[in-house]
């Protein structure tokens, strides 16, 4: 009798412990407005966060913070392989509505993410906000691999980066002198223009002047060349004019641009211009 009432005792303070743990809501951490702001106009502090606007597409475009990437609430289960990397380190939601950033502290608490925050809903809180849309690294790589869209690319690096290795067809841009940008873009307002840089930095500050000349459709890379290893499509300047499928044979010539980085990174993964492997020409990775 007395193993019983014991072992029903037991049960009941596991079946307690369980639910407690269950729990995921109760102790998230709070993030105030003015400390998020704080963070996303830190150049370095911002590198520790990923922060994710986790309302619909068309709020997320009306206006987000700078450094935010859009994953609505009802996609977040399956966008956990875009930030997995982030398992293990900060990241903070935010919404227009409280309940909702509960909601995805909890699956992102499910899925295995260690350190998630809620900030200040944007309704309560006048944030700094832009409306070029900002990737996450795996994103703009796929806007780089998509050779059959008619998307427009902008480097924002030093021009020894940019020799190094580039997406094809991407044009070199000076974060300080923007005065004449206007003159190497296309005349159509709706095309998709996706900037890039080191750190995601130089590219948010050209990424904003596209914005402000009346670009529609900007994309920014918050994880710039140093933070994600992007496999370019082979540049331009580095094609055989006899090509005519992508990733195909060999590309014997190469314009001054790409002549360095090939000697330098002569038999690097991603950057083999060898003719033996059929897909040597996948990129160049830097």
């Amino acid at each position: 009798m007395k193993f019983n009432k014991f072992l029903a005792v037991s049960m009941s303070a596991v079946l307690s412990l369980t639910l407690v743990g269950c729990t995921t809501t109760s102790s998230a951490k709070e993030l105030k407005g003015e400390e998020l702001n704080k963070i996303q106009k830190d150049d370095k502090e911002k590198e520790n966060y990923l922060v994710i606007d986790i309302r619909d597409e068309a709020s997320y475009k009306e206006g987000h913070l700078k450094h935010a990437i859009n994953i609505p609430l009802s996609k977040i289960d399956k966008s956990i392989e875009e930030i997995r990397k982030w398992r293990e380190k900060k990241v903070v939601v935010y919404s227009d509505k409280s309940d909702k950033t509960k909601d995805a502290i909890d699956k992102l608490t499910k899925q295995g993410f260690k350190d998630v925050s809620g900030a200040q809903n944007v309704k309560d809180f006048s944030y700094e906000l832009v409306k070029y849309t900002s990737l996450s690294g795996s994103k703009f790589q796929d806007a780089l691999l998509d050779t059959a869209a008619n998307n427009v690319f902008l480097d924002v690096r030093d021009k020894a980066d940019f020799e190094k290795g580039h997406g094809a067809g991407a044009k070199n841009i000076d974060v300080n002198k923007l005065d004449s940008l206007q003159s190497i873009l296309p005349e159509n307002k709706e095309v998709s223009i996706y900037v890039y840089s080191n750190t995601g930095n130089s590219s948010s500050i050209v990424a904003q002047k596209l914005i402000d000349l009346g670009y529609k459709n900007v994309f920014n890379a918050i994880d710039g060349t140093k933070e994600f290893s992007y496999k370019f499509e082979i540049a331009d300047c580095c094609k055989d004019p006899s090509d005519t499928v992508k990733g195909s044979e060999k590309h014997e010539g190469h314009c001054e641009n790409c002549k360095e980085g090939h000697d330098e990174h002569k038999g690097h993964e991603g950057h083999n211009h060898s003719s033996d492997k059929k897909d040597a020409h996948s990129g160049h990775n830097h």
